[in-house]
């Protein structure tokens, strides 16, 4: 049987194009690898902006809401909260595993035909068509279809070298491990739903270690150039703030495992597209280089891909030169990545991380400026600022206040170094 289009890989990705694509009478098929309760070394985190572009997700997939943003340095730290009526909203916690199976569900129910346990071995690009090989449990298949949208993460390097396209070769780690606790002692150590990061050079000097709550626990990891399970459970036992929060916390197993590591891409492609064939997700390397959040970059730009080929369908269209809309579009959408490898350059390559997270700490423990930058913290975060509005007035000053916290602590060659380095939205005169 031949379909409209292939997905390979089953995540918010994959699960987001193959439901747009099956909504819009396209005849889809997606491939997942593992089972339905496949779990990533993930920590769960949605922003806010999940919610306002694809709309709420159902409440048995949410464990919390995100009630506190904990930023940790060295030796300063901040609380930002949200506040008593919940018109400031940072975002929600899941499960992983959960969300993705919600996803392919909510695909499945589109009219997408679904198989787990199926990984994608090869592809071929055939003159009018594509062909991919297909490990089912046991057997082995063979289907065919006028377009392949890529979505299995970094792990899908081979179907990269195989259509000799583009494929993630910058790549970040993470390490990551689950903890049951009582709600009460969740409510108790944490105050609720909790996104807290912790950033000090001497234990990862390119990412941070985080803690993210559940209903009945925690997930705590962490993302560097590479990871050490040794050093990570050093972490876990060791680190003044972290062993405290874990006390009397057990340990989850899935899948027969306690720890999980899962590689990260650390740089979007040039091309994110070919002849019949378009990338998502982490396979097109779509991911906030400072936070190394990707769930709403793999959505979103599933939700591209498909617009892309509904309109390819109706042309009969799969070439490269068609194909290329989606690259623009995602040009346009994703321009918030340029933002975010300002930060990335600024924290994780300037030598000065702890005196950057510390300072900024110290500064957003002003009430009146935390309780304003936590009501904007989505729209900071993302970068998106109209000169003049009052959001990038608000950029510019945290920007003042910073460069003048720093300007009191170094001489004035390293300050000036620093100066150049300070780039948020917009540069002060």
């Amino acid at each position: 049987m031949k379909y409209d289009v292939i997905v390979a890989g089953g995540g918010p990705g994959g699960a987001t194009c193959a439901e747009f694509l099956a909504k819009n009478d396209v005849d889809v098929i997606l491939f997942e690898k593992g089972g339905n309760d496949r779990y990533k070394a993930c920590a769960g985190g949605l922003m806010w902006h999940n919610e306002l572009d694809f709309g709420p997700l159902p409440p048995e997939i949410i464990e919390r809401d995100v009630d506190h943003l904990l930023l940790h340095g060295p030796t300063n730290f901040v609380d930002l909260q949200s506040d008593s009526n919940n018109s400031t909203k940072i975002g929600q916690l899941t499960y992983r595993n959960r969300l993705d199976c919600y996803f392919r569900e909510q695909a499945n129910r589109s009219g997408a035909t679904v198989e787990t346990n199926s990984e994608v071995l090869s592809v071929t690009n055939h003159e009018d068509y594509v062909e991919i090989e297909v490990k089912s449990n046991s057997h082995e298949k063979r289907v065919k279809a006028d377009a392949l949208v890529i979505a299995t993460g970094v792990h899908g390097n081979k179907l990269h070298r195989k259509l000799k396209i583009d494929r993630p070769l910058e790549i970040q780690q993470a390490i990551q491990a689950e903890f049951y606790l009582p709600s009460h002692i969740v409510e108790e150590r944490f105050g609720g739903g909790v996104y807290e990061l912790f950033f000090d050079s001497k234990i990862a000097s390119h990412g941070y270690t985080w803690i993210f709550t559940k209903k009945e626990g925690v997930s705590v990891g962490m993302c560097n150039k590479t990871v050490d399970i040794s050093h990570f459970q050093d972490i876990l036992k060791y680190h003044p703030v972290i062993s405290q929060k874990l006390s009397g916390a057990k340990q989850i197993e899935f899948e027969g495992r306690h720890i999980w590591a899962a590689p990260i891409p650390d740089r979007i492609l040039e091309h994110i597209f070919g002849d019949k064939v378009l990338l998502i997700g982490d396979a097109a390397g779509f991911i906030d280089r400072f936070t190394y959040e990707g769930i709403w970059h793999a959505r979103m730009s599933g939700k591209l891909a498909a617009e892309t080929l509904v309109k390819a369908k109706k042309r009969s269209d799969y070439t490269a030169s068609f194909l290329l809309k989606y690259q623009k579009k995602c040009n346009r959408i994703f321009e918030i990545i340029k933002n975010s490898q300002k930060m990335h350059h600024l924290v994780y390559h300037s030598g000065y991380m702890n005196l950057f997270i510390d300072t900024m700490a110290k500064i957003l423990q002003d009430k009146d400026l935390s309780d304003r930058y936590t009501k904007n913290i989505q729209t900071l975060l993302e970068g998106l600022l109209e000169p003049g509005d009052e959001i990038a007035q608000l950029s510019i000053e945290f920007q003042r206040r910073l460069l003048d916290a720093l300007q009191k602590k170094l001489d004035k060659r390293t300050f000036r170094k620093i100066n150049r380095l300070v780039e948020y939205a917009y540069f002060i005169k």
